[in-house]
């Protein structure tokens, strides 16, 4: 039986601005190079699938590699949290393999709404980024999983997010 691996997808300008809150110390090019050396870090010693995007800001234009490290350059007028909210919802149930790292609720909301994982970018930093402990935290559904309960949605519930995503049978 094979076990499927989880995949990280995130948030790049939102985890980039936590781990380098100084606007002015560096260039933007030299904090992402930055941010994808610790990611490819945190790639291979946990084993996990990472997917990086960044908002179309990238001087060959909106592209995806799937190097080492896959990363996405949205189109310019294409934001990072539209993409992957379309992405998660282009997954259908497999979004429950994904932890959506991000700092941004409204993302977070979406990620759980799709059933996918999520992780605040502080929290991915000070778990996986700093060498702290507690490496098991994502292995629940969203960190507030334990606030609001583990429960299913009631059918109202479910209702409402149909609406809210446009997916409401008139």
């Amino acid at each position: 039986m094979t076990t499927m691996l989880r995949e990280f997808i995130v948030d790049g300008y939102n985890l980039l601005y936590k781990l380098f809150p100084d606007w002015q110390q560096h260039s933007l090019q030299y904090k992402r190079e930055q941010v994808e050396i610790m990611l490819l870090g945190f790639q291979q010693s946990m084993h996990q699938k990472v997917t990086v995007v960044y908002d179309g800001q990238h001087p060959q234009g909106p592209f995806r590699d799937a190097g080492a490290l896959n990363r996405v350059f949205t189109s310019s007028g294409h934001s990072a949290d539209a993409w992957i909210i379309d992405y998660l919802k282009s997954l259908g149930s497999n979004a429950q393999l994904f932890t959506i790292v991000s700092s941004d609720r409204f993302i977070c909301r979406h990620a759980a709404a799709c059933g996918a994982s999520y992780m605040f970018s502080e929290d991915f930093i000070g778990t996986y980024l700093s060498g702290a402990k507690g490496r098991d935290k994502v292995k629940e559904t969203g960190t507030n999983r334990k606030k609001f309960g583990s429960g299913q949605l009631s059918q109202k519930e479910v209702d409402r997010w149909m609406i809210l995503f446009g997916k409401a049978e008139e």
